[in-house]
């Protein structure tokens, strides 16, 4: 008898384990018990599943921030693009103080012979410091959706006589990129920009080579005091949730600069 009840007492210590470890799946599913016929390719399944986009991927609102599109993503809205009338901003000279991009271009971890794309690299403010650190044996691909900015960029690789930066022309969906052909992919101040936030970054993620890494700078949305318009700012917890469904894992987040995050993400099997 006394058998018995220890038995049982497994039996329920067991099912209490298997519970919280269904609880621990995400939200969208409820806490469900595993069966002995439950393989562990079935729960990879599932949680598989669980990464998967919202349908539809997108939700258009009329009542929006007025720098906003009306179209969130995962609770997000989609900011405006800052046109090309935006290089003087961008290539501002007290930027070197309020981005700090040295900083930015260390925590890269560029040993030289990568290759790198910058995407939105808008007239190549980080494009062409990042390509001394690549060296003769890399490359940087500067890429963007606006003529004016790859003009300017080839402009100014002429100019420099630098021969390993390509400029190439995205869309709003592809940001053309080779097949497990980068290294790294770096986002300043652009990621909450993109149209179609899923699609180029499904995108970016069949470009990584294996163990490469997507790295976002932007605003910290957690910080109120940070003086920039809401929609242009990105929190962790946001960024995080976004590259789950597209299967990038948060590495780490470096947060040395003035006002915003280096939040680094990596491509893993």
């Amino acid at each position: 008898m006394l058998d018995l009840k220890v038995r049982r007492g497994a039996v329920a210590l067991a099912m209490v384990l298997i519970t919280a470890g269904a609880r621990g799946l995400p939200d969208q599913y409820p806490p469900t018990l595993l069966t002995s016929q439950e393989t562990q390719s079935s729960l990879v399944a599932r949680i598989q599943v669980s990464t998967s986009p919202p349908q539809p991927i997108y939700a258009a609102l009329a009542v929006h921030d007025q720098n906003g599109t009306g179209r969130f993503y995962l609770g997000r809205e989609i900011a405006q693009v800052m046109g090309p009338g935006g290089i003087a901003w961008l290539e501002r000279p007290e930027r070197e103080d309020e981005e700090r991009p040295a900083a930015v271009i260390d925590a890269l971890g560029l040993r030289g012979g990568e290759v790198v794309a910058d995407l939105g690299a808008g007239s190549g403010y980080f494009t062409f410091r990042i390509a001394p650190k690549v060296g003769k044996t890399g490359k940087v691909l500067a890429v963007d959706l606006q003529d004016e900015m790859l003009e300017a960029i080839h402009r100014r690789a002429t100019a420099l006589k630098v021969t390993n930066v390509e400029a190439v022309k995205g869309s709003e969906t592809d940001p053309k990129l080779p097949v497990n052909g980068i290294d790294l992919a770096l986002m300043v101040d652009a990621y909450h920009e993109l149209a179609y936030p899923y699609e180029v970054m499904t995108k970016v993620r069949k470009a990584l080579k294996p163990g490469g890494r997507v790295v976002f700078v932007e605003y910290r949305k957690e910080d109120p005091r940070v003086p920039i318009k809401e929609v242009h700012k990105m929190s962790v917890e946001q960024l995080e949730k976004e590259m789950r469904v597209v299967g990038l894992a948060r590495l780490r987040t470096v947060e040395t600069l003035p006002s915003q995050h280096i939040v680094i993400f990596e491509k893993r099997e």
